[in-house]
């Protein structure tokens, strides 16, 4: 009985460690929805799930094709990716997409 008891934990140990990843920087695409008056804005995914993107003053923002963006760039519709920091909700880098000709 102890030694189902200690497999049982440890697979359930292994289970959580496996599952759960915290901490990671994430990239989030998808398409601008609406733009808050602190900066931050909204993207709805590629999956159909909404997301916050909140932004700081070390946020960077770069085009699809390498050159600099700025802030002022983020508009309703435009594709973007966001990269995220290990605290799930400050955008480190944000890409944006080519614009349209």
């Amino acid at each position: 009985m102890r030694r189902i008891t200690v497999v049982s934990l440890m697979l359930l140990f292994t289970a959580t460690l496996l599952l759960a990843h915290a901490g990671e920087v994430h990239t989030y695409l998808g398409t601008v929805t609406k733009i808050n008056a602190d900066g931050s804005f909204v993207i709805r995914m590629t999956n159909g799930n909404e997301r916050t993107v909140l932004v700081s003053k070390s946020t960077t923002y770069n085009h699809a094709d390498g050159h600099a963006g700025k802030r002022s760039e983020i508009t309703v519709g435009r594709r973007v990716a966001a990269k995220i920091s290990k605290d799930a909700k400050t955008a480190l880098n944000v890409k944006l997409s080519a614009t349209r000709k």
